[in-house]
């Protein structure tokens, strides 16, 4: 069974490095680890680069890119991937955790993320906790929209979403945002499942680049950016209440009880997509005067 890695570097070259040499403490095959550089000049490659792109990509660019790449010429069953927003803990054996969960959910297999420890995680996503998740009997979770810091996902779910153009082959999805819950919805849609794992966790690292002034935009505006594009995308594609629709087809399929909001604000994509541009407006607005 191959599990292929792939780490994405976004101007992180140190963390990146950290990450790739645990792999290889962990057992996997140099051969089955690719390190993708942004081909940005705000930072040097990492020494584990093996795939540069050609100019200063985002992160759903380097995973349309690269993804299409191994599927095509160098296919694997399952892709562990990566970002710098993941610090791996050395006390863990991620080949054999992966393995593990694949031997446990090889049925139906679609995407399994991470638990995560620190950074935002009880602030955005608290069901992806480690630390919640201990305190179950069953080391699976179903969460929606949970972060894809680390992602283990299986070739028959890629596959799909690239004939539908969608998660990380949806090219309107410039900064990414969305791609975790257009992934969940292609599983859930085609008979697959998506859990979180107790067992495969990291220490979640956020906004890393934009901390060290290394990030093309700030925070706050690819916050506003990022979740604008993500509505405007999928109002066109799902239909204005697609928020409803994915939140309760994820309530149906996984048997989980959730809120399912019916206020205007978040019932329509449009005027969310407004509330953001207005936001951003705001912003802009603001670092002029100053």
């Amino acid at each position: 069974m191959k599990i292929q890695c792939v780490i994405f570097n976004y101007n992180l070259p140190k963390q990146t490095d950290e990450t790739y040499n645990i792999l290889i403490k962990n057992n996997f095959s140099p051969d089955h680890i690719i390190v993708v550089d942004n081909g940005s000049d705000k930072a040097p490659q990492a020494l584990s680069t093996n795939l540069s792109l050609p100019f200063n990509v985002r992160f759903s660019g380097q995973a349309n890119t690269t993804l299409q790449f191994l599927m095509h010429y160098h296919p694997s069953e399952y892709y562990l991937l990566i970002t710098t927003s993941a610090e791996l803990d050395s006390k863990l054996n991620y080949f054999q955790i992966c393995h593990q969960i694949i031997a446990e959910r090889s049925k139906s297999f679609g995407v399994v993320m991470a638990s995560l420890i620190d950074g935002e995680t009880e602030k955005i996503t608290p069901q992806q906790s480690h630390h919640d998740l201990m305190h179950q009997m069953t080391p699976y979770r179903a969460v929606y929209s949970a972060q894809p810091i680390m992602t283990l996902v299986s070739h028959q779910l890629l596959s799909i979403c690239y004939k539908k153009h969608a998660a990380y082959f949806n090219t309107d999805l410039k900064r990414g945002h969305g791609i975790d819950i257009e992934l969940q919805h292609m599983a859930l849609s085609h008979g697959l499942t998506t859990v979180v794992s107790r067992d495969l966790w990291v220490h979640w690292k956020t906004n890393q680049a934009h901390k060290l002034n290394l990030a093309d935009e700030s925070a706050y505006e690819y916050r506003c950016q990022a979740q604008a594009e993500m509505e405007k995308c999928f109002a066109k594609r799902y239909g204005e209440q697609w928020e409803i629709q994915f939140r309760s087809q994820f309530a149906k399929v996984t048997d989980t009880k959730m809120k399912i909001t019916a206020k205007n604000r978040y019932k329509f994509a449009s005027l969310r997509q407004l509330w953001y541009r207005i936001k951003f407006s705001f912003f802009k607005l603001r670092k002029k005067i100053k």
